[in-house]
């Protein structure tokens, strides 16, 4: 079931998706949500400069990765 709070999230996704296509790249956004509902990191696509890995789920991933312990991440 979908919250009022996955909502907000989903709804900052679509400002961030704006932002993208507003720069001139593809509209797409990200949130990384830590399980107590805080938001650790965002990101919006940034592949029109032609490195087609900087879709913002990758990029949230890679944050991910290099900043939270196994813990954090699971």
């Amino acid at each position: 079931m979908i919250t009022e709070v996955d909502l907000k999230h989903l709804r900052r996704c679509v400002e961030l998706a704006r932002t993208a296509l507003e720069k001139g790249d593809e509209p797409f956004g990200s949130v990384l949500v830590s399980g107590d509902g805080r938001v650790l990191q965002e990101d919006h696509n940034h592949v029109a400069g032609g490195d087609h890995t900087q879709h913002p789920e990758f990029n949230l991933a890679r944050w991910a990765a290099a900043n939270l312990t196994p813990e954090e991440r699971s």
